[in-house]
């Protein structure tokens, strides 16, 4: 499991495209959004690298706050 803090989501739309970027790495991945804290649990294991980069490439630089 993975943490991050993801300061550009702000919306439901944000969520749902940070959803599908993650799930076109790993369609069995798990993810948890915090709207409110903007924060995203993942789980998967996908490299924490490769989904910062997945996710900077969406427009969603994330920025890793723990991992399990």
């Amino acid at each position: 499991m993975a943490n991050f803090h993801v300061p550009d989501m702000g919306c439901g739309g944000c969520v749902s495209t940070i959803e599908r970027v993650v799930k076109k790495l790993d369609p069995e991945a798990r993810i948890a959004a915090d709207l409110g804290a903007r924060t995203v649990a993942i789980e998967t294991p996908v490299a924490v690298e490769a989904l910062q980069d997945a996710l900077r490439k969406a427009g969603f630089p994330a920025t890793l706050q723990s991992k399990a």
